[in-house]
């Protein structure tokens, strides 16, 4: 059984304060509870207006904490007083509370961002024998939904009932029935969710609660959390948001005696809460600041290890406060949120270590690694002002810029002006794959021969993380035991209890689980990547966290040696070009959607949409997308060939398949970076747009641009991936119809086309391809060629026009294709193929003359037909 402390006993309380949400609506009625809860029900759930109980999911909640009275205590201390979980957990909805109560209702408003008192759900005893059921029949609607606007219902999708994986089948659908009663698909999840829940770690009540966490999210991330209003917050990010105010309460209360009433705490004027939030600058530069000698090998392992340190930093931070991972609100991409209680000794402790280890980052990587932070406290009524939460996240980061361009200055560093160590005193101390001075302690060697590497120690550790990376399926966290300890020296010297190993394997075998029981080290957590399904070996580690983790650059294309890392020239070749492209993409307009997407509206429909757990809902879903989907998009979507335009492909797959060429760098959070042979580049983004618009619910403000830069397999990696931003800058300044930057575009060979005209743009390649086939000439790619260097966007009436058309006429006659000829001069000069344009080219951006596209086809045509097995 667990042991809770008053903390421990507050958060849990609030954590699972409607878990009874879940088993109600998979149960017929409330008959199915046991009497001694049914005799209850006054003490439990409120009365409403006819005089009949409501809320009778909270007595659910109370009879699933005696349900488990085997795992949860019955009861725990605070401040010597006897306090019964269940019934702090479940009586929320009362107007007769104590003050421990009180926590967790003020918490449930405050998540919620209203007052929640007068939101009498209608389950299945607010009118005795005459519900409907009506909350068993309403499924999660898609947030997306209600992001600018809250759409008509006819327009509105909803996500499918069932446990978090990482495909496909968990997109929105808006053909979705709400007459439908949901209750075998709540009863199949409950069962699950029951089977999983005794299997939790129990040994160790901080496992228990982490991995309680994961267990939540894998069932209730498409449950919504409230059916009488508007479904889009999941009964996960509500839960978890409440627990996490709840432990903020707590905490601050220590300072302040908490108000007695909903009506004081919003009156309050001092702050209980601060919002901290984190951002590395110097990311881009550090994983792709290196040289090509040995960059594949390093690349993977380089922006994987920027979240391990990340994650360390942040383990201190909890740690110090004595708090839980769900306090972490928002974590990728090198960026972090953290809701934590109102404590400004703590907080410049928190804020010092930061300091001490940018010191650290500085020493190992020459100071191009910096985490910046930025904290606002803020009162509890900032929960209840729509869109007050995004403002404090804006005030966040704006003291985030502050503290990049005054790198430093919160901490002193006593051996600035010390004598320094001469470094790089020949070639033989300089790393080969970041060109840094090394002190010759310092040089590591990786391989043999030809292939020899002179490495620091850090980048000998990020090479080896890339290497274990291909094939892993476990990330095991232990304190002091063997395996990467990013910011260890530093640790170890100053803070030797917060030092972490991470080790990163493919399968948890018996031998490697006696190896992490046997050894000095414990294990703190184990988490598994890119699976929910993270408790099968739960009973060998009956106090370690159990969890798992959304990788979206999980996938490493295969090599044709065994067990060697993939080179970029692997990635590039197709026996023709050897070429490879390098794409990014992300999400338009992002902070502008956080602060102004759920704006007030003068409806009731735009009533309280600001909320924390809308939020939440907001991020959670976009990670997913990005993070758990993209691998499998990569993964499997691409196994085959199927999943490619055949006829803009390059023939030759090595394995036969297209995944075997597509290397992901980062996804994540709301941006993709990848490197792909060059023909894949622009099918893999459209795709990847494609899906995203499908999961956003055909959003039209909800958009994504992005880039690609074709280089060779050997060029630098660092310049590429700058070329490939300035592509995506390009794509992001394309004009939209009113001459704005309308951004939703994609720039392709130094051509910024919005999505729609880049489908017109791959239909024209169709064409001309099929003509060239069919001429079994090259004569049409010449004169592509010819027209890309004659025309000038500044002489658009000059005399190439007649030229043109003159040479189209020949080529016709010569191959006998007058007709066809004639349709491609139309199509090039009026944007009209002599009524040949499908129907799904209608609305498009383009200008009516696309002449302007010739530079794009012709390095495209030129790549595709290089040799005659096109």
């Amino acid at each position: 059984m667990l042991q809770l402390n008053a903390k421990q006993g507050i958060y849990l309380a609030a954590l699972l304060h409607d878990i009874g949400k879940f088993w109600q609506r998979a149960s017929r009625s409330r008959k199915v509870l046991p009497l001694e809860v049914q005799q209850v029900e006054g003490d439990i759930c409120p009365k409403g207006k006819a005089g009949y109980a409501t809320h009778i999911h909270a007595l659910f909640t109370y009879a699933f904490f005696l349900n488990h009275r085997a795992i949860i205590p019955e009861s725990f201390e605070i401040e010597g007083e006897t306090v019964g979980i269940a019934r702090l957990s479940a009586r929320h909805h009362r107007k007769d509370l104590n003050g421990w109560e009180r926590i967790i209702m003020f918490a449930d408003h405050l998540s919620s961002g209203h007052d929640r008192r007068d939101d009498e759900e209608a389950d299945d005893a607010s009118v005795a024998g005459t519900s409907s059921y009506k909350y068993k029949k309403i499924p999660l609607l898609n947030v997306f939904d209600t992001v600018y606007r809250v759409r008509k219902p006819e327009e509105r999708s909803y996500f499918p009932l069932r446990a978090l994986s990482t495909d496909k089948v968990s997109f929105p659908a808006r053909k979705h029935p709400l007459d439908t009663d949901l209750e075998p698909e709540y009863a199949k999840l409950w069962d699950a969710f029951e089977r999983e829940f005794v299997m939790l770690p129990t040994e160790s009540t901080n496992a228990f609660l982490r991995s309680l966490d994961h267990l939540l999210r894998k069932y209730t991330w498409s449950i919504p959390s409230a059916t009488n209003s508007m479904s889009d917050v999941s009964l996960y990010d509500h839960a978890k948001t409440t627990a996490v105010i709840a432990a903020c309460l707590f905490d601050s209360r220590l300072a302040r005696v908490l108000p007695d009433s909903m009506d004081k705490l919003k009156a309050e004027t001092n702050s209980r809460f601060t919002l901290l939030a984190g951002d590395f600058s110097g990311i881009q530069k550090f994983i792709y600041q290196i040289s090509s000698k040995g960059a594949a090998k390093t690349l993977k392992g380089r922006s994987f290890y920027i979240g391990l340190v990340q994650d360390v930093i942040i383990e201190k931070i909890l740690k110090l406060y004595g708090l839980q991972p769900a306090h972490i609100l928002m974590k990728s991409g090198g960026r972090f949120q953290m809701l934590l209680p109102y404590d400004p000794e703590k907080l410049d402790e928190a804020i010092a270590f930061v300091g001490e280890a940018n010191l650290e980052l500085r020493r190992i990587f020459d100071g191009v690694l910096y985490l910046a932070t930025g904290a606002v406290d803020f009162i509890s009524d900032e929960f209840f002002v729509d869109g007050r939460y995004s403002d404090l996240v804006s005030e966040a980061y704006a003291k985030i810029e502050e503290d990049k361009s005054r790198r430093y200055a919160r901490v002193i560093d006593h051996d600035f002006f010390k004598p320094q160590k001469v470094k790089g005193t020949s070639a033989e101390h300089i790393c080969h794959v970041t060109g840094v001075d090394l002190d010759k302690s310092e040089v590591r060697e990786l391989g043999e021969g030809a292939d020899a590497l002179k490495v620091s120690r850090a980048v000998k550790e990020q090479i080896e993380l890339g290497r274990a990376l291909k094939g892993a399926k476990y990330l095991i966290k232990t304190t002091g035991g063997k395996g990467l300890k990013p910011l260890g020296s530093f640790l170890k010297k100053d803070y030797p209890g917060d030092v972490i190993a991470y080790e990163v394997v493919s399968d948890l075998s018996q031998a490697k689980i006696k190896e992490l029981s046997d050894a000095n080290a414990r294990v703190l957590e184990i988490q598994r990547f890119n699976s929910t399904d993270f408790l099968t070996h739960a009973a060998d580690f009956g106090d370690v966290s159990q969890g798992f983790q959304f990788y979206g650059a999980a996938w490493i294309p295969e090599n044709t040696a065994q067990d060697q890392p993939v080179e970029f020239t692997d990635i590039a070749k197709d026996g023709q070009n050897d070429l490879m492209a390098i794409v990014r993409m992300d999400v338009d307009n992002l902070g502008v959607m956080f602060r102004d997407g759920f704006a007030p509206k003068d409806d009731n429909a735009g009533k309280h949409r600001g909320s924390i757990s809308r939020y939440s809902t907001l991020s959670s879903m976009l990670d997913w997308f990005f993070s758990a989907y993209m691998n499998t998009l990569f993964a499997e979507h691409y196994s085959n060939r199927e999943a490619l335009d055949t006829d803009l492909s390059v023939a030759q797959l090595r394995n036969d398949k297209p995944n075997n060429h597509i290397l992901p760098v980062y996804a994540g959070g709301d941006d993709v970076f990848l490197i792909t042979r060059w023909d894949l580049a622009h099918q893999t983004a459209r795709v990847i747009y494609d899906d995203f618009k499908a999961f956003t619910n055909q959003h039209e403000r909800l958009t994504i641009s992005g880039g690609m830069h074709v280089v060779h397999g050997k060029y630098p990696i660092h310049k590429a991936a700058q070329n490939a931003e300035h592509d995506e800058k390009e794509a992001k300044k394309l004009p939209d119809a009113s001459g704005k930057a309308g951004k939703d575009a994609f720039c392709m060979y130094g051509v910024p086309l919005d999505w729609k005209d880049l489908t017109l743009t791959e239909d024209l390649m169709h064409y001309l391809i099929q003509q060239q086939e069919e001429m079994k000439s090259r004569a049409l790619l010449g004169f592509i060629r010819r027209l890309s260097a004659d025309y000038h966007p500044n002489y658009h009436y000059g005399r190439w026009r007649w030229r043109t058309a003159y040479q189209l006429q020949r080529i016709g006659k010569s191959y006998k294709k007058e007709a066809e000829m004639a349709d491609l001069a139309s199509w090039l000069f009026v944007g009209s193929m002599n009524d040949r344009r499908p129907t799904r080219f209608k609305g498009l951006s383009i200008k009516p003359e696309i002449i302007h596209l010739v530079p794009l086809l012709t390095r495209w045509m030129q790549n595709l037909t290089r040799t005659t097995t096109k």
